[in-house]
C-alpha cells in the first residue's frame, strides 16, 4: 500500500529511504540526494520516476529543492511563478508546508524578507509534528539575521540546535551551528563563533558526513584566522578536505578559500583550486575578489580588475563579492574624496540589498576610516536629514512615536539581567530597518521602551506607518517564538524556555492632533 505524502516527507527528514513501489523509491531516492547536495542523482532519479496524480506535487516540489541547492541567483527568480503555480495546485497539507517553507527560503535569498516571514509562518502553521518544523524554525533564524534581528537570530539557532541535538539529528545539527556560526562571524564574534564550532566537533565530529564536517572545519578556521591557532586549524582542515574525494563541490571550494587566507604563502595554488570547483558567477566574483586582497600584482592588473567587476555583474544584483570590492578598494584609496566615493557606493549596494549585515560591515570600515563622515552619515541616514539641517532651530509640527513591551516591567522580575537586555537589545534591532524606511530618528531608550520622532513632509503618515510596521513585526516574532516552544514541548528531553513574547504597544503623538494609541494587547 502506498504511503501518505506526510508520511513520506517524514521518513525522507529521518534519513529513511523507501524502496516500493519504484516511482516512490525514485522520489525517496531524490529527496535523500538533495538533502546531501547529490545534485545530479538527485535530478537523474526525478527524470526517471513519473508518480500518479497527488504526487506529482511531491515531484515538482522537490525538483524545485534541486534548483534552489544549486543556488544560482538568476534561476532563485525564475523558481517564484512555480512555487506560485504549486502552492495553487497542491492539495495535500504536509507538501503544502514544505512550499511554503522553499517559498520563504527562496525569498530569504533574495533579499525579500517581510515575504520570506509571511511564507514561514504560513508553513508553520501547516506543518504536521515532523522534522521539518525544526528546518522550518532555523530558516526563520537565517531571514531574521538577513534583517539584522541578530538577537532573535541567535535566540531561534542556539534553541534549533539544541532541539536537533536531544533528537539525535546529527546532519541537522552541524547545519544550525554552522549557520550560527556564521551569524556570529558575520557580526566579528569570533570567540562565539569558534566556542559553538568546537562544542559540536567534539561531541558529533565522528558521527558528521565528510561535508558537513568539511563545512564546520571551514568555519573554524575563519574564526581563528590572525590567531595563534591557525596554523593548527588549516591542518586539520587540510585533513577533512582530502576525506571528501575527487568530486567537486562548492563545500571545498569554500574551504579552499579559507586556506588561501591562513595562508598567503599558498594563496595561488589554493584560489585556483577553489576557482575549479565553484560554478555560479557569484561564487567565482569572490575567488576573484580573493585574488585582489591576497595577491599583491593582482591588484595592479587592469586586466584582472576589469575581469572581477564583469564576473561581479554575471553574479547578480546582490553579489557579495561587488560589496568587498568596493571596501577593497576604499581601503586602498589614496585620496579621502575617492575613499569616500567607494564607502558611499558600498553603503548604497548594501542598502539597495536591503541586508543589514552588509551595512553593518559597510559601517565599521567607515568609522574606521572616516569617523567624523561617519557620525554625519548616520545622522542623516535616520534623521534624513543634514547635521547642519538639525542644528538650525526651527518650530515644526512634527509625530512622535512612544513603543513600550506589555507589562514587561512585571514580567523582567522572572528573568536575568543578561535577559532582560537581550529583550530590549532585540527590540530595538528589529526596528532599525523600519527606522530607515520611514525616516523615523529614535531619540532615546527608556527601560523597554523606545522614543522616536518623524519629521518633515508627510510626518503623520509615516510615524503611524513606522508604527503598525513595528507592531505587525513584533506579533511575528511573538508566533515564532510560540511555535519553538511548542517544539520543545514536544521533546521532554529538552527545557522548555519561559514564554517572552513581544506585545507592543505605540503611543502616537502628532501635532497639533491628541495622542493615539496602537496595538493589539492593550488592556491594563
Amino acid at each position: 500500500m502506498t504511503q501518505s505524502t506526510g508520511a513520506f516527507w517524514t521518513a525522507t527528514e529521518q534519513g529513511q529511504p523507501l524502496d516500493a513501489p519504484d516511482w516512490l523509491a525514485a522520489l525517496s531516492q531524490a529527496a535523500l540526494a538533495e538533502a546531501a547536495f547529490n545534485i545530479p542523482a538527485a535530478r537523474a532519479r526525478l527524470q526517471a520516476c513519473n508518480p500518479p496524480g497527488p504526487w506529482q506535487a511531491v515531484r515538482e516540489l522537490l525538483a524545485i529543492r534541486v534548483e534552489l541547492r544549486e543556488g544560482h541567483q538568476p534561476a532563485l527568480h525564475a523558481l517564484k511563478p512555480r512555487l506560485a503555480a504549486l502552492l495553487q495546485s497542491a492539495t495535500d497539507e504536509p507538501t503544502l508546508a514544505r512550499a511554503w517553507h522553499t517559498a520563504g527560503v527562496v525569498h530569504t535569498r533574495l533579499n525579500e524578507f517581510e515575504r520570506a516571514e509571511h511564507a514561514l509562518l504560513e508553513a508553520l502553521r501547516r506543518i504536521e509534528p515532523s522534522p521539518a518544523r525544526l528546518w522550518i524554525l532555523d530558516s526563520m533564524g537565517q531571514c531574521f539575521q538577513g534583517q539584522g534581528a541578530w538577537s532573535e537570530a541567535r535566540r531561534i539557532l542556539q534553541g534549533v540546535a539544541s532541539l536537533k541535538q536531544a533528537s539525535g539529528d546529527v546532519m541537522g545539527t552541524a547545519i544550525s551551528v554552522g549557520n550560527l556560526a556564521l551569524l556570529e562571524l558575520g557580526l566579528g564574534r569570533n570567540p562565539q563563533a569558534e566556542a559553538a564550532l568546537v562544542d559540536v566537533l567534539q561531541k558529533l565530529g565522528p558521527k558528521l558526513p565528510s561535508l558537513s564536517r568539511l563545512r564546520l572545519e571551514t568555519l573554524l578556521l575563519q574564526s581563528r584566522l590572525d590567531t595563534p591557532g591557525a596554523a593548527a586549524q588549516a591542518e586539520a582542515l587540510e585533513r577533512a578536505l582530502a576525506q571528501c574525494g575527487e568530486s567537486g563541490h562548492h563545500l571545498k571550494a569554500f574551504a579552499c578559500l579559507a586556506l588561501a587566507r591562513a595562508r598567503p604563502e599558498m594563496a595561488r595554488q589554493w584560489l585556483e583550486l577553489a576557482e575549479h570547483d565553484f560554478t555560479a558567477p557569484a561564487d567565482l566574483a569572490l575567488v576573484r575578489y580573493w585574488r585582489l586582497r591576497l595577491l599583491p600584482k593582482a591588484a595592479d592588473d587592469a586586466a584582472q580588475v576589469a575581469e572581477t567587476r564583469s564576473l561581479i555583474r554575471r553574479a547578480g544584483p546582490s553579489s557579495e563579492a561587488e560589496l568587498l570590492t568596493h571596501l577593497l578598494f576604499a581601503e586602498r584609496s589614496s585620496g579621502t574624496s575617492v575613499m569616500n566615493q567607494h564607502l558611499d557606493e558600498a553603503f548604497e549596494f548594501a542598502q539597495r540589498a536591503n541586508n543589514p549585515l552588509w551595512v553593518e560591515r559597510v559601517d565599521r570600515l567607515y568609522e574606521r576610516l572616516d569617523p567624523r563622515g561617519f557620525s554625519h552619515r548616520v545622522l542623516e541616514r535616520f534623521a534624513g536629514r543634514s547635521l547642519e539641517e538639525l542644528q538650525k532651530t526651527t518650530l515644526e509640527d512634527a509625530t512622535s512615536v512612544f513603543a513600550d513591551l506589555v507589562g514587561f516591567t512585571l514580567r523582567s522580575q522572572e528573568l536575568s539581567p543578561e535577559e532582560v537586555m537581550e529583550t530590549v537589545r532585540s527590540l530595538f534591532e528589529l526596528a532599525v530597518p523600519l527606522f530607515v524606511r520611514f525616516r523615523v530618528r529614535p531619540l532615546q531608550h527608556q527601560g523597554d521602551g523606545l522614543l522616536a520622532v518623524c519629521q518633515g513632509a508627510d510626518h503623520a503618515r509615516r510615524g503611524l506607518a513606522f508604527a503598525r510596521a513595528f507592531v505587525a513585526r513584533t506579533l511575528r516574532v511573538t508566533q515564532v517564538r510560540e511555535a519553538q516552544r511548542q517544539v520543545a514541548r514536544a521533546d521532554s528531553r529538552v527545557a522548555v524556555v519561559p514564554a517572552l513574547d513581544l506585545p507592543l504597544s505605540d503611543l502616537i503623538h502628532t501635532s497639533p492632533a491628541g495622542n493615539l494609541l496602537l496595538g493589539e494587547r492593550l488592556a491594563r
